[in-house]
């Protein structure tokens, strides 16, 4: 919300905190108290002195006794309407929209389970490969094999023991087009001309997989923590 008095609009988009010091006005200071306490001052920065001239002028004007009128900022105007999808565009950097975001969000999808799907696929989890980045003391090995480096895409589903998972949920699914490389299922994940009963089955088992899989390998990770004191310690199986 944003009170408009002057030709400038919010004040504080154009001078920020720095110039608000300069002027002698606080940041959280309102119309009402700065028309009654603001003296004014000489600066060599013109765009201050204008301000300077419009404080000036709405103390000659005066203040009206109508109550102020809450404005919400949708792109550069404002409207007495609030609208959410404004306000986010407002709060956030937009991105390119990514090619995979259909395989992803979906119609009747299970949120944690698109969200899991959703850091995985932006490969944000916590795996072995991405702690060693920033703790080179942290196992990095993967809790289901003695492979020596835990990643994403041999979590899924380069590993023996999660491939046996996803071979045995979704090859008579996939039938031919089986794989179980990463990058080829994400492919698969938008492929439009098939049915769409098949097409949501495809995604929603892949999403529920990734999320049996990480929260296994989370549960085992903290029992072995809690058995022995340290992170991660292989008492899984071989991949080979």
């Amino acid at each position: 919300m944003v009170c408009v008095w002057t030709q400038y609009g919010r004040l504080f988009d154009l001078t920020g905190s720095k110039r608000c010091i300069d002027l002698g006005i606080r940041v959280d200071a309102t119309v009402d108290l700065v028309v009654k306490t603001h003296r004014r001052r000489r600066h060599r920065v013109a765009v201050l002195n204008d301000i300077e001239n419009q404080i000036q002028n709405m103390k000659e004007r005066g203040l009206t006794g109508r109550d102020d009128v809450k404005l919400w900022k949708r792109g550069d105007k404002y409207t007495s309407t609030f609208s959410s999808k404004e306000t986010w565009k407002l709060s956030r950097v937009p991105q390119q929209k990514v090619n995979w975001s259909s395989g992803i969000w979906f119609s009747f999808n299970t949120p944690k389970y698109s969200f899991i799907a959703w850091l995985a696929t932006l490969n944000r989890l916590a795996t072995g490969d991405r702690i060693q980045k920033w703790n080179t003391q942290h196992p990095s090995s993967w809790v289901f094999c003695n492979d020596p480096l835990e990643s994403r895409n041999h979590l899924f589903f380069a590993c023996k023991f999660s491939e046996e998972v996803w071979k045995g949920l979704t090859q008579n699914l996939l039938s031919a087009r089986y794989t179980n490389q990463w990058e080829e299922i994400l492919q698969l994940l938008l492929v439009q001309n098939r049915d769409k009963t098949e097409t949501f089955l495809v995604r929603y088992v892949f999403q529920a997989t990734l999320y049996a899989l990480w929260r296994e390998r989370n549960q085992i990770t903290w029992r072995n923590t809690e058995d022995t004191g340290t992170p991660n310690s292989n008492g899984g199986q071989k991949c080979a």
